[in-house]
């Protein structure tokens, strides 16, 4: 299977060859961006989300009714009209769909190996602050894994 990766200044999308029976699950920045609204309100309205990203970006509001379409289509959200208006709730959890996300960015960046990731990460500027959080994360993982054994 042969992945390939395109960045654009607004989304980062992953483009998979797929066989018939698979699916790529995607997101660009806006959708996830309305997620977490979704999220956060546990669930909204598209006038609720629409004002919300116009004041915070100045998105309008037929962008955000389109997002949030394209959300339910692929199975991000589900709605339920109350009061002659939809109302759209997350399918699935947060930690899950992020979860997939960092998997997917993971494998299709780092061909699968999160030790590269990390080798990419110390390399970089992060600051040592983070790199210590890091390294927390890390130690309760492998006590975890130890606790389980």
């Amino acid at each position: 299977m042969t992945t390939r990766v395109v960045f654009t200044t607004t989304d980062v999308v992953f483009f998979k060859e797929l066989n018939m029976t698979e699916k790529a699950q995607t997101l660009g920045r806006l959708e996830l961006e309305v997620l977490k609204i979704v999220w956060e309100k546990q669930g909204s309205t598209v006038p609720e989300t629409a004002g919300l990203l116009a004041k915070q970006k100045g998105y309008a509001r037929t962008t955000i009714l389109t997002v949030i379409q394209r959300l339910h289509k692929k199975g991000f959200l589900k709605r339920k009209k109350e009061g002659g208006v939809f109302h759209y709730y997350p399918t699935q959890k947060k930690t899950t769909v992020l979860g997939n996300l960092a998997k997917q960015f993971v494998q299709n960046i780092f061909e699968g190996s999160p030790v590269s990731l990390i080798q990419h990460l110390t390399e970089s500027d992060v600051p040592a602050e983070e790199l210590t959080q890091i390294q927390k994360i890390i130690d309760e993982a492998l006590a975890a894994e130890g606790e389980q054994k």
